[in-house]
This record gives C-alpha cells, sequence and structure tokens, in this order.
C-alpha cells in the first residue's frame, strides 16, 4: 500500500482530490504493469516460503533473493527474478513473468541456462505468470520434470 502510495497518489494528490480521478487514472496506467512486475516478484516469493512452510516445496532454502551479474557465455548482464539455496549443490531458481501473454517455453530455456552459471548438481525451476502458460512451454516442464509452473490464480486461490 505504501509503495504505491508514493510510486503514484503522492504525485496526483492534488488531481484526485479535487475529484480528478479519471484523469489521474489515465497518467498511471502506463506506469502499471511495469509496477505490478515487482509486486508479483514479492508474491511469488511469499507463493514460495508459504510452500515451503507447508512442507510442499521441492527445494529446502533458507533464503530467497534476486540475483543478477554477468554472463561470460552470453557476454551480458543476466538476472534471475528469485533464487533459493538449500546446500552448495542444491538450488531453486524462478522466472516471474506479469504479462498479459501466456508465458512461452523461451522463458523456461532462458531460466535453465542462467541456471548453468552455477554449479548446483540438484536444481528445481519455477515458473510463475500472471497469464499462464503456452502449451509448449506446459509440454517442456513436464518433460523436464523438475519444473513447477504456476498462474497467478492458482497463487491466489491457494491455501
Amino acid at each position: 500500500m505504501f509503495r504505491f502510495w508514493y510510486r503514484f497518489v503522492l504525485d496526483n494528490n492534488s488531481m484526485i482530490a479535487r475529484g480528478a480521478a479519471d484523469l489521474a487514472y489515465r497518467r498511471i496506467k502506463p506506469h502499471l504493469s511495469d509496477y505490478m512486475g515487482k509486486v508479483f516478484e514479492e508474491i511469488c516469493k511469499q507463493y514460495l516460503w508459504k510452500q515451503l512452510l507447508a512442507g510442499k516445496s521441492p527445494i529446502e532454502f533458507s533464503s530467497l533473493g534476486r540475483w543478477w551479474g554477468n554472463d561470460p557465455i552470453q557476454k551480458s548482464q543476466a538476472e534471475i527474478d528469485i533464487m533459493g539455496q538449500q546446500d552448495k549443490d542444491t538450488a531453486l531458481f524462478a522466472a516471474c513473468k506479469w504479462t498479459n501473454e501466456k508465458v512461452d517455453f523461451r522463458v523456461l530455456e532462458t531460466l535453465i541456462r542462467r541456471s548453468r552459471l552455477f554449479s548446483y548438481m540438484n536444481v528445481h525451476f519455477y515458473l510463475f505468470s500472471k497469464s499462464g502458460f503456452t502449451k509448449d512451454c506446459m509440454d517442456k516442464a513436464d518433460a523436464l520434470g523438475n519444473t513447477t509452473l504456476v498462474s497467478y490464480e492458482n497463487i491466489i486461490n491457494s491455501d
């Protein structure tokens, strides 16, 4: 709530107070998707913690965080939305996508490629999506066997 207030409401407070909420919304709307991307990542972390505490996580991580650094193979900067380590051999990697399109298999392939920047022998992948997944992505996840696909709808309906 505070993050939203300081990001959007404070700058548009005069407009809102004078009854021009529609005008304020038109100014805010183009930035909502980007804003929600970071919020969605936090929601995904909370989901993973909830799974861990319920004994439903395939990786018993001790912390979760974002990683970014150099990818020497691609010769570029790379980032991983969420990463959690259980021990020196075991970790989870997650990508969080707040888009109106279904997440396709390329997102999973990118996550797998970036996970190889580390030397974990046992990994589990999570893909989180606002809008679901393509059939190709679901098929690839099934074939891998170490991948969990989670849609936003499943997050908000989880116990």
